[in-house]
């Protein structure tokens, strides 16, 4: 998966050049969108484009026009059946240093065909560990920003420490993981946070409603606080890597006695089935 695409040209990612003006270095100014692919399809693609096209908007940057061709033409040159693609924009590069950009800027726009860790349906029963940590990112999270840096220190906290994943809580709610939505269960009744600036509206997540909403699933969107979850029955994380991945303890604290709840599998299996069938 070594070829790329860079700003029109399909080359290999030791040809890749960018500039060290460009604002993506310097600012981190740009946003970016991880598709996963299966049996050489891109998965929801019409739903992370959307999700692209709002985010550039969000920070004043036009659509990049048939991306879609460019993300298939990459697709096709791949000679992996499932993988994901990880495309990044930004606002471009600049003679001088600025934090204003000029109107006339032209987009870098970068797409990569990568390998993420998928979990098995053992490795899910299983279940994983989190942590419960303050959110400090900054305001705007429902903008898929490639300034990651707080989520990148908060993912590494859980890494360092033995856990999967970081739960963030900001003015004693929920807002997601570092790089998850998160789901629980209280009662036989799904509730995940509803969507706002403090966090990213995830296609998995819409896509795990749906198809909870059609299988008769009570799913409820709300402020969740931190007594709310680790007083929960269950609790999964939700992303584009790994649809469902359930959380058995936070901390210390045991959720389901550190056993997977019946519906966090039943909601796995309604989703691999849909990615089975796709």
């Amino acid at each position: 998966m070594d070829e790329i695409y860079l700003n029109g040209d399909f080359i290999s990612k030791s040809e890749a050049q960018i500039s060290i003006m460009d604002r993506g270095f310097l600012f981190g100014d740009g946003v970016y969108e991880l598709i996963p692919v299966y049996n050489k399809k891109p998965f929801l693609l019409d739903k992370h484009l959307k999700r692209l096209k709002d985010s550039l908007t969000l920070i004043g940057m036009d659509e990049i026009k048939e991306i879609d061709k460019s993300i298939k033409t990459l697709i096709n040159k791949c000679s992996h059946s499932n993988f994901f693609i990880y495309l990044h924009i930004t606002r471009g590069s600049q003679a001088q240093r600025n934090h204003i950009y000029p109107s006339n800027i032209t987009p870098t726009v970068l797409i990569m065909c990568e390998d993420y860790p998928c979990f098995s349906e053992e490795k899910i029963k299983q279940g994983f560990t989190a942590s419960l940590q303050d959110d400090f990112r900054w305001m705007k999270s429902n903008i898929k920003s490639i300034s990651l840096l707080g989520n990148v220190l908060l993912k590494n906290y859980a890494s360092q420490n033995g856990f999967y994943e970081t739960l963030l809580i900001r003015n004693n709610k929920l807002t997601e993981g570092s790089a998850s939505n998160v789901f629980m269960v209280k009662d036989g009744k799904v509730y995940t946070p509803k969507l706002g600036s403090e966090l990213l509206p995830g296609v998995t997540r819409d896509l795990l409603i749906m198809l909870m909403k059609e299988n008769n699933l009570d799913i409820i969107e709300s402020d969740i606080s931190q007594t709310n979850l680790v007083e929960s029955d269950e609790i999964w994380c939700s992303s584009s890597t790994n649809a469902v991945v359930p959380i058995i303890k936070v901390d210390d604290k045991l959720i389901n006695e550190g056993v997977v709840g019946k519906i966090s599998m039943d909601v796995f299996n309604l989703a691999t089935k849909f990615i089975d069938n796709f």
